[in-house]
């Protein structure tokens, strides 16, 4: 999906000041900028697909919220997951080879605690949500339509009659960073993450302003979302 269009601003060096991508750049830039931006984890998993050689980075990354969390209940969250493939790493060293696409997946959770509301209600309050967010980060740039897709699970304990277990929204959305391959300024990574992170942070708060009882930026109900 098309990442918010935030300009930011990469300035011309010399060859002997430029760089390459690298994992572990990427990892460590990714882990500055949900700092910076007021996000913590609660786990980062990093892992290895042998057959590939494809290297996994996965974070759960919670806004600041009150402790402890409630059995069966989180506050909004997100997951990101990045996959470093063979063709990235051969790309980083330098070869001449076309990497494919780098992306961010971002996965976002809410549970709701209403187990009536409809799943139009739900949809319309998340993207609602959404909307809130992208005009604190870019008030003067129109939202995109597409920028997360949303599905609402609902889970059932199977008695004489099925009853409700949870709700949860799901949402999700890719951010390709595909456009900073090749020679760049170091400091244009951090920058792109930083302002995608600020994005994240920011919805997570809205997310948790519609949606949270007693969580971060009090409560609006589904119905005035």
């Amino acid at each position: 999906m098309r990442r918010l269009a935030v300009q930011y601003r990469i300035t011309h060096l010399t060859l002997r000041e430029m760089a390459l991508i690298s994992y572990e750049e990427l990892a460590a830039g990714l882990e500055e900028s949900w700092l910076i931006a007021g996000l913590h984890e609660h786990a980062v998993i990093e892992s290895i697909q042998l057959e590939t050689l494809d290297r996994t980075y996965r974070a759960e990354l919670f806004p600041e919220h009150p402790e402890p969390i409630g059995e069966g209940w989180s506050p909004p969250w997100v997951e990101l997951n990045l996959v470093w493939t063979a063709a990235h790493q051969l790309a980083s060293e330098g070869r001449d080879i076309a990497p494919g696409p780098l992306e961010l997946a971002w996965t976002y959770t809410v549970d709701i605690r209403s187990f009536d509301r409809s799943d139009a209600e739900l949809i319309r309050a998340f993207n609602g949500a959404v909307r809130a967010a992208l005009r604190r980060v870019a008030p003067d740039l129109p939202p995109p339509s597409d920028y997360i897709a949303v599905e609402i699970r609902r889970g059932y304990r199977i008695n004489d009659k099925p009853s409700p277990v949870y709700v949860q929204i799901v949402g999700t959305n890719v951010t390709d960073l595909s456009d900073l391959w090749g020679q760049r300024s170091p400091e244009a990574l951090r920058d792109v993450l930083r302002g995608e992170l600020l994005i994240v942070a920011t919805l997570l708060h809205s997310l948790g302003e519609t949606f949270t009882p007693g969580g971060i930026g009090g409560y609006r109900s589904v119905d005035t979302a």
